[in-house]
């Protein structure tokens, strides 16, 4: 299980969004001080710890690994929904800034995708390794 390298991508997928959900992403200087997590916003809460779940659990599907790069897919999606309600919360606060906690947030869609190129390249290894038999 954890010797696979999409398992490695996937729980630093689950650990980048359980960074996001607990340490500020964006903040905005003084008068109105401002420190934006994940939590804050409802919606944004909702999919961050639906897609830390969804990361946790892929890594137990390696089993069927059609199935664990299905949900991959979907985790993947659903991140790229995450960026978009912080880039809509960045807009909704000018004059603020990222934080380093920030680069979790656009890490999670990459660690994504390199899993779900090593579980087709996975994939793969197993289909030509049946055709040798």
């Amino acid at each position: 299980m954890i010797q696979r390298i999409q398992s490695i991508w996937l729980l630093l997928a689950s650990v980048a969004a359980f960074m996001v959900l607990r340490f500020p992403f964006y903040y905005t200087p003084t008068p109105n001080s401002l420190e934006i997590t994940g939590s804050n916003s409802t919606g944004t809460l909702i999919t961050l710890a639906f897609s830390a779940c969804l990361s946790a659990i892929a890594i137990f599907l390696y089993g069927n690994r059609k199935l664990q790069a299905k949900v991959t897919i979907v985790n993947f999606l659903l991140s790229a929904v995450i960026v978009f309600l912080v880039y809509r919360v960045s807009n909704t606060n000018p004059g603020g800034g990222f934080t380093l906690f920030s680069i979790a947030l656009f890490a999670m869609p990459i660690f994504q995708i390199l899993a779900i190129v090593k579980i087709y390249k996975d994939e793969h290894l197993v289909k030509s390794a049946d055709r040798l038999r």
